[in-house]
Order: structure tokens, then sequence, then C-alpha cells
């Protein structure tokens, strides 16, 4: 258990049965729980090395076929952390130039084969969210063909909802794929100030719906605001993995989308 020994060291004993570390279970209803996930991993391994040791269930999600995806993955679940696989999406807005990354004008039998090489290359990972994905995840014929994929692999997702004209819930749905949706992005505006802002955004939304997703990225900022943040949590709020989320809440869906995100 080197995560509970990691944290011990750096937060304290008390906190060991307190409000950061996640159960391997489903944790008690009461309360609201907070999943944390931090994108665009996989090509800094010295920021992902600093998230990857924040001592809390952060979910690492590592963009597939980047130089250190692998290696990203494997420290990781060292360190205890919940892998995801960062999938690249087509967009409205800019060309995706990250590897393997699934356009809606893709022949659907390529479909599968880019998600198999992604997870090639982000061994370990128990469910994918999308990066960028504005066009992707409006075209619900793709999207049926992905979840499908997904359900044989007993994978969840997580919808980043990058538009709010993405159909991602309903398809996963509609494959019995485990789902939910983020709640909040963190750190669209990188200062201290504004991701506390929208770290505390995201501990209501726990504590009104019953729980939230938080999507932030690698940034100094981000990282400086979770070590400082996270510990000082109220005691009504559980830190969980996004599969605690997926697979022990009921799913929820967010209208609004900061522009930036697209």
């Amino acid at each position: 258990m080197k995560f509970l020994c990691h944290s011990l060291v750096i937060w304290g004993c008390s906190l060991l049965a307190g409000n950061v570390v996640a159960a391997m279970r489903c944790p008690p209803h009461s309360g609201g729980h907070l999943a944390v996930i931090i994108d665009d991993l996989g090509y800094n391994l010295e920021r992902a090395t600093a998230m990857a040791s924040i001592p809390a269930p952060l979910t690492l999600a590592v963009i597939p076929g980047t130089p250190h995806a692998t290696a990203v993955a494997a420290l990781g679940s060292r360190y205890g952390k919940e892998i995801m696989v960062h999938m690249p999406m087509s967009s409205d807005n800019r060309e995706v130039s990250d590897p393997l990354a699934l356009e809606h004008q893709l022949p659907r039998s390529h479909i599968g084969e880019r998600v198999r090489a992604a997870l090639a290359s982000v061994p370990g990972a128990a469910g994918m969210n999308n990066h960028m994905g504005s066009a992707f995840t409006t075209d619900r014929d793709a999207m049926d063909v992905l979840m499908t994929e997904l359900a044989g692999l007993d994978m969840y997702f997580i919808d980043s909802r990058t538009t709010s004209d993405t159909v991602a819930l309903a398809a996963a749905r509609a494959r019995g794929v485990p789902s939910a949706s983020r709640s909040v992005f963190l750190d669209n505006e990188q200062t201290t100030d504004a991701i506390e802002v929208q770290l505390d955004k995201a501990v209501q939304l726990a504590l009104s719906e019953g729980y939230a997703i938080a999507i932030g990225h690698p940034h100094a900022e981000t990282m400086t605001v979770l070590n400082n943040a996270l510990p000082k949590l109220p005691s009504s709020v559980t830190v969980v993995t996004a599969s605690q989320v997926v697979h022990c809440q009921a799913t929820q869906s967010r209208t609004s989308t900061p522009r930036s995100a697209k």
C-alpha cells in the first residue's frame, strides 16, 4: 500500500481514514463525492510525476501514443492512481494533432483498431474520456461504434463535455457502458485564485448533488491548488476515483461549456 504510506508521510495519519483516501468499494452515500481527473498527460514526464505524487486518489488521463504515455501509466499505477485513456477526438474548432485521434470521418471499422492501439499505449487503463471531441462526440453513429467497443472491453466513459451538443452519455447508456459527465473545468484560467474558485464550485456541486467531476491539467498552478486545498476539504466531501463515480453514482449531465474547452 505505497499510496497510503505516501499519504501518511505527507498529510498525517489522521487523514488516512478521512476524506482524501478513497475506499476500494463504493464510499458511504452521506456527503458528497468528488472525482478529480488530470488530463493531457503523456508529453511531459516531470509534470506527470508531480501530479502522480499528489497524495490523493486523482485519476490520471493519458493521451495515447504520446512519448511518455506508457511510462506515465506505469508511474501512476505505482503511486496508486487510477489510469484512463484521454482519447483524442475530432473538434469543430481546430485540427487534432495528437496521435491515434478518432476522426468522425474515420471508417467505422477503424475505430476499434484505434481504441485497441490506444489501450496498448496506456496499459492498465480502466476507462476513457475525450480529449477535445466537439465534432466526434456529436456524431451518434461514431459514438455508438466507440461505445460498443468500450462495452466489450468492460471500460467506463467520462464525457468531458467539450460541447453542449454531445451525445456521449446517450450512446454510453444505450450500450450499457458506465458513464458520467464532467461538472467543472478547474483551470481554463490558469491562476491559483481562479482554480480555487473552480475547485470550490466542484465541492459545492458534490455536496448539493451527491458527486461532481472536476477536470484539470498538469499546470503548476493546478498542482499548487490541489496540494494545498485537498487536505482541507470539508469532512463531508470524499475524493474518489472516476470509476467510483460511474459505478456508484447516478449519471449527471451538465450544459455549461467553457468556450476555451471546445
